[in-house]
């Protein structure tokens, strides 16, 4: 008589069955999670990249309006001090060159270049009265319109950052001795 015996094999690893059909469907959906969520980091990553870029952009415009304005105060100050420069003398307007944070190197370093392009009188002078009382009347208020722009140049190209700013000054008392005509504006 032969013995008949029935034998279980249960085989594991690289070479096993699987009896329901489903061959490494957990596998693909692990490797497309893990594709969407790289997408997503790479997303966010460039997201932040271009924030610190914008950021590093309004820094320097900030810098640019700080200049200009520097440019406007500075001909606020020659003007109180009785020094006013007729616009004809000089077409192109008075520049002169502004270093911010001079001990940083190359790009980092803010060289503007600062220029006054408009001085106009906004209205004729006028006689200072002070509680009823005029003035003498060697003195006079005067009225300027001042533009001042201000131009980043880094590596010997021009305008990578430019501001400019306006106002209306008064200023008195101004000693009429020292008068220097200047044109009204438009």
């Amino acid at each position: 008589m032969m013995d008949t015996t029935c034998k279980t094999v249960v085989q594991t690893g690289a070479g096993a069955v699987n009896p329901s059909g489903e061959r490494g469907s957990a596998l693909i959906l692990t490797l497309m999670v893990a594709l969407v969520l790289a997408f997503l980091g790479v997303g966010l990553l460039l997201q932040t990249s271009l924030g610190l870029q914008a950021s590093g952009t309004d820094r320097w415009v900030v810098k640019s309006l700080a200049a200009a304005d520097a440019g406007l105060m500075m001909e606020i100050q020659m003007i109180q001090s009785g020094f006013v420069v007729d616009p004809a003398t000089f077409p192109g307007g008075t520049s002169f060159i502004l270093v911010d944070d001079p001990d940083l190197p190359g790009p980092l370093r803010g060289e503007y270049t600062v220029t006054v392009r408009e001085l106009c009188e906004a209205e004729p002078p006028s006689p200072i009265i002070e509680n009823n009382q005029v003035w003498e009347q060697k003195y006079k208020m005067r009225f300027f319109h001042i533009r001042a722009e201000a131009v980043r140049s880094v590596g010997g190209l021009m305008g990578s950052t430019a501001a400019a700013v306006e106002a209306d000054v008064t200023v008195w008392p101004f000693d009429m001795s020292n008068f220097v005509p200047v044109t009204f504006c438009n």
